[in-house]
């Protein structure tokens, strides 16, 4: 019996591992990802960027257009909230639209937040975020 139930854990976290495993994408993978873009996590009023709140988990930061042609509106960004920084578990994602453009060597602050009705966040005092993208849809 003790091998049955050794078994079954194992499998279990086998299909847990591959599902949590993307490939970076969290929205549609037609849309174009815009790659003349630096993004920075924190503040100056979280240099952390990481913040858990009563209602979820919340990552702030910059996103800089640092090509040579504006970000025309609307554009996107979405990433993905792990357990920790071992990215070996995620939780979800957030995906966000701005309906301003966004010039050359101009910057402007990001805010994602991730939040469930089936898991404690509070839990979770050590999330990061990974797979950032900034994107258009077609």
């Amino acid at each position: 019996m003790y091998k049955s139930y050794l078994l079954i854990s194992l499998i279990v976290c086998v299909i847990m591992m591959v599902i949590s495993c993307g490939d970076g994408v969290i929205g549609s993978k037609s849309n174009r990802t815009i790659s003349h873009i630096e993004w920075s996590l924190g503040t100056l009023q979280d240099s952390t960027g990481y913040v858990v709140t009563n209602s979820g988990l919340k990552a702030t930061g910059t996103i800089t257009n640092v090509g040579d042609t504006t970000i025309l509106a609307p554009w996107y960004i979405e990433a993905e909230f792990y357990v920790d920084s071992t990215f070996l578990f995620i939780l979800g994602g957030d995906q966000v639209s701005y309906n301003e453009n966004l010039y050359v060597n101009n910057s402007r602050f990001w805010t994602l937040e991730f939040s469930s009705s089936e898991i404690d966040e509070s839990l979770y005092q050590d999330f990061a975020i990974k797979n950032f993208r900034a994107f258009i849809k077609k």
